[in-house]
């Protein structure tokens, strides 16, 4: 056997025999031998309890470095909250980039910018909004922007044509500057540096007309809830190419009760009375703010908020700021609700705008192609109740000339019987040859 073997034979040995050996008391007596495992898991919990204790000697080695239980209540801290952490470089997700587009929201922090550089292209590249106009990376390298332009040109009409191009040209200049700042501003070790978010990470969950339907049901039903805060039917404005009344008469029949699907609306019909102005702001997306703020409606898609209060009449008898509420065109320019690119997701130029369909287009289609589905499955219900109908009555006339053809049958049969019977043979002719 080798010698190193032999070593770390001994090593164990002794290790053992501490762990089992009587512990001398202060009176020079001795304690009683306890079982292994339970004296080891007693010094254990001696050195994680007492603070001074910072090394344990085990027969003749020493195992260095256990932790006090300072250290020990440090590292528990760190892994629990580390747990907890969600990752931040996480492209594909849809609720996290919305959650970097809304630090954006709040006007004090951000205004309008270009679309190359607007918040939804700093949003998809992993940053959010920390101070006015600063935008930070959520992935941790500590990269932090100010996002300054010139003043628009607009502000300076007294200047003559050549200076003015010039300033649109300097604008243009600091726009693309900053449109490359989106990716190059992260550090180098930085994963959103190198990938942004899809081009379809803002499209709406859609696609799905029961999941469609259901979602515009939950805004309806919270927005309902505050109907007298909405503004009247004469203040409210609709895209013109759109009937919102036959959009409601080809709703669900039980809409908005039902919760359990298409199943169940096409059984139970509750005839409730839709309010106009309360779907009229669910289906182009609104819905309450999360906070319960009285008086507001929000988009979870573009975070634009709606005051309904500058709408209304005042109390005293004062005309509303507004006159008009176009629910369509309130929402940003970027917003899928609205914007044919934005839901889409293709981000190529070569597809012309008025070709693509934004949400409320689609979420429209699916209600009429669901109506069209229902109609034709209850009209086919109908004829194959009608088909039944017929082929019963023939089977049945059927079934009657049979069994009068088996009772003519039988009748003929008897009389056929009877006749034998009764039939009387004649005198039997004579065969030539006989005699």
């Amino acid at each position: 056997m080798s010698y190193a073997l032999e070593a770390k034979k001994r090593k164990f040995t002794r290790v053992l025999e501490s762990l089992s050996k009587p512990l001398a008391t202060s009176d020079g007596g001795a304690k009683p031998i306890k079982d292994p495992l339970m004296a080891a898991r007693e010094r254990l919990a001696d050195a994680t309890t007492s603070p001074s204790i910072k090394r344990v000697r085990v027969g003749e080695g020493i195992v260095d470095n256990l932790t006090t239980k300072t250290t020990v209540s440090r590292i528990l801290r760190t892994t629990s909250s580390s747990t907890n952490l969600r990752p931040n470089f996480v492209p594909w997700d849809r609720e996290r980039f919305l959650e970097r587009l809304e630090t954006f929201r709040p006007v004090t922090r951000w205004t309008s910018q270009p679309a190359p550089i607007n918040e939804v292209e700093w949003a998809k590249r992993g940053w959010t909004c920390t101070d006015y106009m600063r935008v930070a990376c959520v992935g941790g390298c500590g990269a932090s922007i100010v996002v300054k332009l010139p003043e628009e040109v607009d502000d300076f009409e007294d200047l003559d044509s050549e200076k003015v191009q010039e300033r649109k040209e300097v604008r243009q200049k600091v726009v693309e500057e900053y449109r490359k700042l989106l990716s190059d501003g992260h550090k180098e070790t930085c994963l959103w540096r190198n990938k942004s978010c899809d081009a379809t990470i803002h499209r709406l969950p859609i696609t799905n007309t029961d999941t469609a339907i259901n979602a515009l049901r939950e805004r309806y039903l919270k927005i309902s809830k505050m109907r007298d805060q909405l503004p009247s039917n004469e203040t409210i404005e609709l895209p013109e190419q759109l009937s919102l009344e036959e959009i409601i008469s080809q709703l669900p029949p039980n809409f908005p009760e039902s919760e359990k699907g298409e199943s169940s609306q096409e059984t139970n019909t509750s005839g409730k009375e839709i309010d106009y102005r309360s779907f009229t702001f669910a289906f182009f997306g609104w819905d309450v703010v999360k906070d319960g703020s009285s008086g507001l409606l929000e988009c979870r898609a573009c975070f634009r908020r709606l005051g309904l209060w500058l709408y209304k009449p005042k109390e005293e008898g004062k005309e509303p700021v507004y006159d008009k509420l176009p629910v369509h065109t309130e929402h940003m320019d970027y917003c899928p609700w609205i914007n044919g690119t934005a839901q889409s997701g293709t981000g190529t130029t070569t597809d012309k705008p008025e070709n693509l369909l934004g949400g409320w287009q689609i979420l429209a289609q699916g209600i009429r192609t669901k109506h069209r589905r229902r109609t034709k499955a209850a009209t086919t219900s109908s004829e194959s109740l009608a088909v039944d109908s017929d082929n019963l009555s023939l089977d049945s006339t059927a079934t009657d000339e049979a069994t009068q053809r088996a009772k003519d049958r039988e009748w003929w049969s008897k009389l056929r019987r009877v006749r034998e019977a009764l039939h009387v043979k004649g005198p039997r002719k004579s065969v030539s040859g006989e005699k």
